[in-house]
C-alpha cells in the first residue's frame, strides 16, 4: 500500500510540477571547422531523450550564411525525432548569399510559434539582411508579433525566444517588450553569446544558452529546459549524457515591465520638403528620377513617389529585394533575389519585359553608355546605348542592352557574392566579392584588368565597401580596420593605413583632396588623399557604426547616416550635430538630389526630402 501511495505522490509531483521538456541549441556555426560533427552529435544526444517533446533552436545555425552551409545544418537537423522551430542569428544573415532566402526556403519561415499546454513559444529574427554588428526587429515582424499575441488566449503562458539579447544589442529592442508585456510574459531566451547565463532583460527573466559546439568546452551539448508550472529548469547534456543543472527562472513572481517610449523623429537645421513613413524593410535605399522617388521593399513592392511622396503607382515583383534599381531612358529596372530582373515604364509603372537568372540578384544595379564592339541579334528601337550591369550571389557580372536585354558579355572571374554597388570610371568597372579580391574588368568585353588581394581571409573581403576615387587612385575600407589606397591603372597598394578604425564606410572630398572615414566606433577622420595623414579626428560619440555608408560633402559640409538612426552634420569648422534622427534603424547613405536637396531613409521605411542653406 506504502509503495502504491509513493508511486502516486510521485506520478502527481510530476503531472504538477514537470509541465514538459524541450531542448534549446543554438550557435551551431555550421561551416566552422568541426561544427557539424559536432551538431550530428548533439541530435544523437537529444533523440536518446524520450522525454524531450520538441527542440529550439536560436540563430547562428552556420557561420557565413552560405546556401551550402545551411543545407548542411539542414540535413542534420533533420534527423532530429522531435519537431523543430527555428530562427536565424547574425551569421545566417550578414554574408548571405541568398539575402535571407535559402533560411525560409528550407524552414518555411525565419520565424515560429507553438502552442502546447498553457504556454505559447514565439520566436523571432532579429539578423539584419546583409549587416552585422547587432541586431533588429523588422517592422513586418512586429507587427506579425501583434497580431499572433491577439489571436492568443490571455491566460496562456509566453516564453520568447531570439538570437541576440533583448537588449541594445537590438536597437529597437523596446518594440518587443512593449508588446510582451501586454501579456503573461515569463522568460527571454537567446543565444549569441555561447555561455550559460541566468539574464534579465527590462525586468523580463532571460537565460543565455551554450553553442553546441565544442570549442571553449570539453564537449559538445545543448541545454535541457524543463518548463514547469513554477519555473523553468536549465541544465547542460554533453556527452556523458547526465543533465548538469545551472539556472532557474521562476514563473510565480510578478513582473514589471516598464513602457518604453519609443523616440520621435527629430530635425534640427534641415528644411523638410517632404517625410513619409512606409513602415517596411528597405534593404536597397531609394532611387531619384526626373522629381520622383522610386522605393523597393523587400518583399518585393516597387512604389513610385511623387515630388510631394504621394503614390503615383506600385509594382509587385513577386520576389525578394534587396538591390536599388536603375533608370535611364525612361525605363525603371529591378532585380530580386529569386533571380529575375524586370524593366518598366519609369513613368507608369507598366512591364516592359523580363528575363530570369539562376541565381540572387545582390548588389545594387547599374547604368552606363556601352561603346563595345559586341553586336545584338535583336534590332533595337532606339539609338540608345544605355546599358544594365547585373553583378549575382555567386560573382557573376552580366552586362544587357537595357531596351532588349540581350547580353552584350559576361565575366565569372569572381568566386564569391558581389554586394556593394560597382564602380564605373572611364572604361573600367570595379567592384569587390567575398572571395576576397577587388576585380578591375573592361566595360567593352568584360575581360579582367586587374585583381587586387589584401587579406586571404573571407571576413576582411573587400566587399560591402563601396571605394571612392580621385582620379588616379581609388580608396577603400575594409573589416580588417584598414584604409587602402590602390592604383587605378595597375591594381597595385599605394599606401594603406589601419590607424583609423576604420570599417566598411568612406567618402572623398568635392576637391578629391580629403577622404571622409567613420570608423568602426565613435570616430570621423578627414584623412588627406596626398599624404594619407590625419587632416582631423572628430570624436563624434555615435557608439559602435558597421552600417557601410559614403558620407558626402556639400558647400564645405559633410554629411553621414549612421547606425543609430542619426544623420550627421559637419561644418567647415567640423563642429557636429544630429541633423535628423529617423528613428531606431540604420540610416543608408544620404544622396544629393539637387544643389541643395538631399534624400534619406532608414532601414524601416522612414524617407525624407530635405533642403540645406549656406549660413
Amino acid at each position: 500500500m506504502k509503495k502504491i501511495l509513493l508511486f502516486l505522490f510521485l506520478l502527481l509531483n510530476v503531472t504538477i510540477f514537470s509541465q514538459e521538456k524541450f531542448a534549446w541549441i543554438t550557435d551551431t556555426h555550421i561551416g566552422y571547422d568541426g561544427a557539424d560533427k559536432d551538431l550530428t552529435e548533439v541530435v544523437g544526444l537529444i533523440n536518446s531523450f524520450d522525454d524531450i517533446k520538441f527542440v529550439v533552436a536560436t540563430g547562428d545555425i552556420t557561420e557565413k550564411g552560405m546556401n551550402s552551409e545551411l543545407e548542411l545544418a539542414n540535413s542534420i537537423l533533420n534527423k532530429l525525432n522531435k519537431p523543430l522551430f527555428i530562427i536565424p542569428g547574425n551569421h545566417d544573415t550578414k554574408w548571405s548569399e541568398s539575402g535571407c532566402t535559402k533560411f525560409k526556403e528550407l524552414w518555411d519561415d525565419d520565424k515560429f510559434i507553438h502552442a502546447s499546454g498553457n504556454t505559447v513559444y514565439i520566436g523571432m529574427n532579429s539578423g539584419i539582411t546583409l549587416k552585422g554588428g547587432g541586431g533588429h526587429f523588422t517592422p513586418e515582424d512586429i507587427q506579425w508579433l501583434k497580431d499572433e499575441l491577439s489571436e492568443i488566449d490571455t491566460s496562456k503562458e509566453i516564453i520568447f525566444f531570439t538570437h541576440h539579447p533583448l537588449d541594445e544589442d537590438i536597437d529597437d529592442w523596446y518594440k518587443a517588450t512593449n508588446i510582451l508585456r501586454n501579456y503573461k510574459i515569463k522568460a527571454v531566451l537567446h543565444g549569441h553569446g555561447h555561455n550559460n547565463k541566468i539574464l534579465s532583460y527590462n525586468g523580463i527573466p532571460a537565460a543565455m544558452g551554450r553553442s553546441t559546439l565544442s570549442k571553449d568546452k570539453k564537449s559538445y551539448g545543448f541545454t535541457l529546459v524543463e518548463n514547469n508550472n513554477d519555473a523553468m529548469i536549465f541544465s547542460e547534456v554533453t556527452k556523458d549524457t547526465l543533465p548538469r543543472y545551472w539556472g532557474t527562472i521562476h514563473k510565480n513572481k510578478k513582473l514589471k515591465i516598464p513602457y518604453h517610449q519609443p523616440p520621435e523623429f527629430n530635425n534640427n537645421g534641415a528644411d523638410i520638403v517632404w517625410q513619409k513613413d512606409m513602415n517596411v524593410s528597405l534593404s536597397a535605399p531609394p532611387l531619384f528620377w526626373n522629381d520622383r522617388v522610386y522605393v523597393v521593399d523587400y518583399s518585393g513592392l516597387l512604389t513610385c513617389l511623387d515630388s510631394s511622396g504621394t503614390t503615383l503607382w506600385d509594382y509587385d515583383m513577386f520576389g525578394d529585394v534587396i538591390s536599388k534599381p536603375v533608370i535611364s531612358d525612361g525605363i525603371i529596372a529591378a532585380a530580386t533575389l529569386q533571380g529575375d530582373l524586370a524593366i518598366l515604364n519609369a513613368k507608369t509603372g507598366e512591364q516592359i519585359q523580363t528575363i530570369g537568372f539562376d541565381e540572387a540578384i545582390i548588389a545594387p544595379l547599374k547604368i552606363f553608355n556601352y561603346t563595345g564592339p559586341n553586336n545584338l541579334l535583336i534590332r533595337k528601337q532606339t539609338k540608345s546605348n544605355a546599358a544594365i550591369l547585373i553583378t549575382t550571389s555567386s560573382g557573376k557580372v552580366i552586362c544587357y542592352d537595357l531596351e532588349t536585354l540581350q547580353q552584350y558579355w559576361m565575366n565569372d572571374d569572381a568566386k564569391g557574392m558581389i554586394e556593394s554597388e560597382p564602380l564605373i570610371i572611364g572604361n573600367k568597372i570595379i567592384y569587390g566579392s567575398w572571395d576576397t579580391h577587388l576585380y578591375c574588368i573592361d566595360n567593352k568585353r568584360g575581360n579582367t584588368i586587374w585583381k587586387w588581394q589584401a587579406s586571404k581571409s573571407f571576413y576582411y573581403s573587400p566587399a560591402a565597401c563601396e571605394p571612392v576615387i580621385d582620379g588616379k587612385n581609388l580608396y577603400i575600407t575594409t573589416p580588417e580596420k584598414f584604409v587602402y589606397a590602390i592604383d587605378l591603372r595597375q591594381g597595385i597598394t599605394v599606401w594603406k593605413k589601419n590607424n583609423y578604425n576604420a570599417w566598411e564606410s568612406i567618402g572623398i572630398s568635392k576637391d578629391k583632396r580629403k577622404l571622409f572615414v567613420k570608423s568602426f566606433k565613435d570616430h570621423f577622420h578627414v584623412v588627406s588623399t596626398i599624404t594619407s595623414n590625419w587632416v582631423k579626428d572628430i570624436n563624434m560619440k555615435f557608439g559602435i557604426d558597421t552600417m557601410p555608408t559614403t558620407p558626402i560633402e556639400w558647400n564645405n559640409l559633410i554629411l553621414f547616416g549612421a547606425k543609430n538612426g542619426n544623420v550627421y552634420l559637419l561644418d567647415k569648422k567640423y563642429k557636429y550635430k544630429s541633423l535628423l534622427f529617423l528613428g531606431d534603424a540604420r540610416v543608408h547613405s544620404v544622396q544629393q538630389i539637387g544643389y541643395n536637396t538631399f534624400l534619406v531613409s532608414n532601414m524601416d521605411g522612414q524617407i525624407v526630402v530635405f533642403k540645406l542653406f549656406s549660413n
